[in-house]
């Protein structure tokens, strides 16, 4: 009998423990390992093809990102996404379904909407720097914050909240598909 009664004890102890030196604090990428740029930039990688669609056309041929495609057509940020090398965070028509309705309701403003949507776009490639610094400016002017998690022995990556899958190469730059819509600060 007094078996079953340590253990409910020991997994309290344990979870205390951790608690105390930290374990279960959210890891900045750059303090648990330098993962490279180019998991944000597969178009460096070896299969780089002036083939690949731009940005704009792979988020208009892909299921998952009919609403984004959508607002970003009724929006004057979509030239944004003509230039070279641009990294546009994109958020699944999830992530969107997913928003608050007083959220959605702000997005009905286009000044809102621009705001949102120049959140989700980086001017450039993300750099080894940026890790570093665990963060990268977007071309509203904020900056996200880069953190990386470990899933099993390989890594994952979250900007501020949303968890990143793996990006789609395009022609002028990559499309990261984002579980959730970024949040301006102040939104």
């Amino acid at each position: 009998m007094k078996r079953q009664n340590i253990l409910p004890k020991l997994a309290i102890g344990i979870t205390l423990g951790m608690s105390l030196i930290g374990l279960n604090k959210p890891i900045k990428a750059q303090e648990f390992y330098h993962f490279p740029a180019s998991f944000f930039n597969p178009v460096a990688n070896f299969y780089q093809s002036e083939d690949n669609p731009d940005v704009i056309s792979m988020l208009a041929m892909n299921d998952d990102f009919e609403i984004v495609t959508f607002l970003l057509r009724n929006d004057s940020t979509l030239s944004a996404l003509k230039q070279d090398k641009v990294t546009f965070l994109a958020p699944t028509d999830k992530a969107f379904q997913a928003l608050p309705s007083n959220v959605r309701t702000k997005l009905l403003q286009p000044e809102n909407l621009s705001k949102l949507l120049k959140y989700h776009i980086i001017a450039n490639t993300i750099q080894d720097e940026d890790i570093k610094r665990g963060r990268v400016d977007t071309l509203l002017g904020s900056s996200v914050t880069i953190t990386g998690f470990p899933v099993g022995n390989k890594f994952g990556v979250k900007l501020n909240d949303a968890i990143l899958s793996d990006p789609l190469p395009a022609s002028n730059g990559v499309v990261v598909p984002v579980d959730r819509v970024l949040i301006p600060p102040g939104f």
